[in-house]
Order: structure tokens, then C-alpha cells, then sequence
């Protein structure tokens, strides 16, 4: 879990976060904050990196919804 990453968007603004399992932690159940997606950052950030165009929205929209 070390090498992961927690995606949280804001529920009022849509500002988006991404926090380690340290700072995670102290956001997780505020009702603010909705968690969208746990990922393995290093493996999702080179998925992007090759992909091109429409690929990569549908890889970051996937990563939102």
C-alpha cells in the first residue's frame, strides 16, 4: 500500500487530490472529500505517459469516475 495513491475529488468544488496513505488517512470520511480511486501511481502515470489522444482521456476519466 506504500505505493499507492488515493484520488479524492471535492464534493462542493470538484477540485481533485491525490494523497499517499499517510495524509489519506486524516481525509478519509470527511464528507467533503468522496474517494474515487486507489491506484498504483508509478503504473497508472506510465499508462498515461503512452498513451495518446482519446486513450489517454478515457484512462484519466476512468481515473475520475
Amino acid at each position: 500500500m506504500r505505493d499507492c495513491a488515493f484520488i479524492y475529488i471535492h464534493a462542493f468544488n470538484g477540485l481533485i487530490r491525490v494523497e499517499s496513505i499517510d495524509t489519506a488517512r486524516f481525509i478519509d470520511g470527511n464528507p467533503e472529500w468522496n474517494h474515487v480511486a486507489t491506484i498504483h501511481a508509478h503504473v497508472v502515470l506510465e499508462q498515461i505517459l503512452r498513451a495518446k489522444g482519446k486513450e489517454r482521456n478515457l484512462i484519466i476519466k476512468h481515473l475520475l469516475s
